[in-house]
């Protein structure tokens, strides 16, 4: 794999640049990119071996306060919990919720990653808002009672036609509000909608790139070139997107006032070449990402996107909420979701290819997250 920074601790640079005028590339960058040639710190990861999760069909995971929760919506057919909730180390299960079916409560597809839907406190109990898009609905569920009274199921606390008419991708985001990616009647582009009190509205900081499109050439399956992974903050009240064939990270507030691009490289990916480059030859460049009050972090392939399982290296890189790079790791294989217990310094990566759930020290990524 091509490496896009230097692996050595050195001094910090991120250099905004202009795009030349001569330049006919199309680029979907919010303001002038911010282009970062290295990062501050860098480390090996020592694997916590005492650790071991004995589940599979993993697909996404998600820390919150002393749970665990693990994402096995991966497994197709599926009929049953898609979340299990464990504590921190793994040993002790207590339970699984967001059950797929057709059922109040109930997911007819598959949940939402868990990663992507919104967590958060309340009168001592913690709550989650996850998005029902089949059935046009937020649905919430108590955990702390749904985990003392598993019969509990999730109610919904939005229904709007918003979600079954113009939903690609949902992103609750807090005090009834929700992202929503939407796309063009033709699918050659995505809007970026805010949903509050039953209305939405453009950001106007993603106004311009909004209206990026690119010619699919009536394959509406092409639009996934500006496909996105989108993860919310609320400490920081902002969004991140980590594109998916672009070297770019799309960073912008939930009020639409403010926002960036970074780029982990030179140069922007060009919109152009990427669409003359056929499907099977396109680089991954971000599989997802994960954000904490302290920063997030992205997971880089930078390798065409293949069928064969093959297993290539990827880094984890780790930015503060103004785009700064704090930390970046090298790993051997494919990771295609991670997040951080910042009570015990733990990095939890999902093992792509051995299907595995890794816990690693992050005793170093947290200090440099922390400026510590």
């Amino acid at each position: 794999m091509n490496k896009l920074t230097k692996t050595i601790v050195s001094a910090l640079f991120i250099v905004p640049v202009l795009f030349s005028c001569k330049d006919n590339g199309k680029y979907l960058s919010i303001g002038k990119p911010e282009f970062i040639s290295e990062f501050p710190r860098t480390g090996q990861l020592k694997e916590i071996e005492s650790f071991n999760l004995d589940e599979v069909g993993l697909r996404d995971i998600k820390v919150v306060d002393t749970l665990l929760f693990v994402d096995k919506a991966g497994v197709l057919g599926t009929i049953g919990n898609a979340w299990v909730i464990y504590s921190l180390d793994g040993k002790k299960e207590y339970g699984g919720c967001m059950r797929t079916g057709n059922g109040p409560g109930e997911f007819i597809y598959s949940p939402p990653y868990v990663s992507s839907c919104y967590f958060f406190n309340d009168n001592d109990s913690l709550f989650v808002h996850a998005p029902n898009e089949s059935k046009s609905q937020i649905l919430e569920l108590n955990i702390t009672r749904h985990l003392q009274d598993s019969s509990r199921t999730p109610h919904p606390v939005i229904e709007t036609d918003y979600l079954k008419n113009m939903s690609w991708a949902v992103t609750p985001c807090g005090n009834d509000r929700m992202l929503i990616t939407q796309p063009y009647d033709n699918f050659t582009g995505f809007q970026r909608l805010m949903y509050e009190n039953d209305t939405v509205h453009q950001l106007p900081i993603t106004k311009k790139i909004d209206e990026i499109t690119i010619d699919n050439n009536n394959d509406p399956n092409e639009i996934n070139i500006l496909g996105k992974v989108v993860h919310y903050n609320a400490a920081a009240d902002k969004f991140i997107e980590s594109m998916a064939y672009f070297n770019q990270i799309n960073i912008y507030s939930a009020d639409g006032t403010e926002g960036k691009t970074i780029c982990v490289g030179k140069k922007l990916d060009d919109i152009r070449q990427v669409e003359q480059t056929p499907r099977e030859s396109r680089r991954r460049a971000y599989m997802t990402s994960a954000a904490w009050d302290e920063g997030f972090a992205a997971i880089y392939y930078g390798t065409p996107w293949t069928s064969d399982n093959q297993s290539y290296n990827s880094q984890i890189q780790f930015f503060d909420w103004e785009g700064n790079p704090k930390y970046l790791v090298e790993l051997p294989y494919q990771a295609s979701a991670c997040d951080i217990d910042f009570i015990n310094n733990v990095l939890y990566v999902i093992h792509q290819s051995e299907d595995r759930l890794i816990a690693y020290d992050a005793t170093e990524i947290v200090q440099s997250l922390r400026n510590l």
